[in-house]
């Protein structure tokens, strides 16, 4: 009985206590309702209901702008490394980018770079090697893999930096034994990986031998250019000689002048057999006079028939900013003289020469040409100044429709404006620095 009532005080009291806890935690939910109402009671006296959705909805309207300007600057920096980034998985498997000279033609480049794509397609596809064998390594399938797969990498690395040994030794001359030496490469890396079954595929070498014809139809490409600038030149002599035939002609007749009006004032004063013998000398040198002037016309004709002469299309980034060119003809026997010539004189940088292109008839073309881009002249008055805000693509196209095949280099290096650039850079750089290290310094009573 004692027992039981002991136990009916202890559920009492256990009760007692549950129903003060639930009081205690429903009073404070209570005063957090309350605080809560409080404080939305104050807001609301400060401003109304419409007047707090207009504000959420700016706030709303301002975030999805936000969000919408992050968007597209995430979708250009996206495009920014998109170019790295294929470059970064082409280089992961062992394809270097191809470093290109700044005279290379577009043709070259755009070859290079198909056959650079199809050689990642066969890498990727795993079929760049041949692996005949499967290893165990220390009993572990995997891992006897993971070092199949090491090694066909490693081989595939050597073959490509070989290649490209092979590929800058080679001459115009010399194809034939630039691929045999890439033959051999092959059998030597076979050779090498005979114990583990690792080759380069057949299919693999076939690409690389395509990319080393375009590389030698280049540097063929490139003897083509010498001799038919040679021929150029010679053309261009001829026709400067033709000028000079004309005014040492010229001297002649002036000559001729003289010894004539010497020959009627001498014949003025004799008589007799001298006067007939002077007077049969002056109508020689009258003969000669008139021989010498009807050469001298056939000369001046033929020079004004030759008009060859060289087109150019040149830009100064770092003087007049990017898309702009300049297009003038000379007819010098070295073209670059003129180039060199208008770098050196008035503007801060060297031009980029974009094309030259040698044509029978320079003046009409460069004509031609002035015409089409007159209206995007740079400076409208003195039409003497050929600048024009046109890209090299465009005055390409307008060349190209004339029939008129050159060599175009599109990029613009601009060496020694970018070099400029960095140096800029780099001094206000090293400038920020050290103020930067004044300004957090301790004083000296410290």
């Amino acid at each position: 009985m004692d027992s039981i009532m002991v136990y009916l005080a202890l559920g009492l009291i256990v009760a007692t206590l549950t129903l003060i806890a639930y009081g205690f935690f429903q009073n404070k939910k209570y005063q957090a309702r309350l605080e809560y109402i409080r404080q939305r009671e104050a807001i609301l006296s400060n401003a109304s209901v419409d007047e707090r959705l207009s504000r959420q909805l700016k706030q709303k309207a301002d975030f999805q702008e936000k969000q919408r300007v992050g968007r597209d600057y995430l979708g250009k920096l996206e495009k920014t490394i998109e170019p790295t980034t294929k470059q970064l998985k082409r280089i992961k498997v062992g394809l270097v980018p191809p470093i290109f000279r700044f005279d290379d033609s577009e043709d070259l480049k755009e070859n290079i770079r198909k056959c650079r794509e199809e050689q990642f397609e066969c890498i990727s596809a795993g079929l760049a090697t041949n692996s005949f064998t499967q290893w165990d390594w220390m009993g572990s399938r995997s891992d006897g893999e993971r070092m199949i797969r090491d090694y066909r990498a490693l081989l595939l690395d050597a073959f490509n930096a070989e290649f490209e040994v092979i590929r800058r030794q080679m001459r115009a001359a010399t194809f034939d034994k630039a691929m045999g030496k890439l033959e051999r490469l092959v059998d030597q890396l076979s050779k090498l990986g005979e114990t583990t079954g690792v080759q380069i595929s057949r299919r693999y070498a076939l690409l690389k031998e395509d990319e080393l014809r375009c590389w030698h139809a280049e540097l063929e490409h490139r003897e083509e250019l010498k001799q038919e600038r040679k021929r150029q030149r010679e053309l261009l002599r001829s026709q400067q000689s033709l000028g000079d035939d004309s005014e040492e002609l010229s001297e002649e007749i002036a000559s001729r002048d003289s010894e004539l009006l010497k020959a009627q004032k001498k014949a003025e004063q004799l008589a007799g057999a001298e006067r007939a013998r002077l007077e049969r000398m002056i109508e020689d040198i009258k003969a000669e006079k008139a021989r010498l002037e009807e050469k001298q016309t056939r000369a001046m004709s033929q020079a004004q028939i030759t008009r060859a002469g060289y087109i150019y299309v040149i830009s100064n980034e770092g003087s007049f900013g990017e898309g702009v060119v300049k297009i003038g003809m000379t007819r010098r026997l070295e073209p670059m003289d003129r180039v060199r010539e208008l770098g050196d004189a008035s503007v801060p940088f060297r031009f980029d020469v974009h094309a030259l292109a040698f044509v029978e008839d320079a003046p009409a073309l460069e004509k031609t040409l002035h015409d089409v881009f007159n209206d995007r002249r740079v400076n409208t008055e003195n039409f003497r100044k050929e600048f024009f805000r046109v890209s090299p693509e465009e005055v390409r196209s307008a060349i190209e429709e004339k029939g008129i095949d050159t060599d175009w280099y599109l990029t613009a290096e601009a060496k020694e404006y970018h070099e400029s650039e960095l140096m800029r850079n780099a001094m206000k750089q090293a400038k920020r620095a050290r103020k930067e290290r004044e300004e957090s310094a301790l004083p000296e009573a410290i």
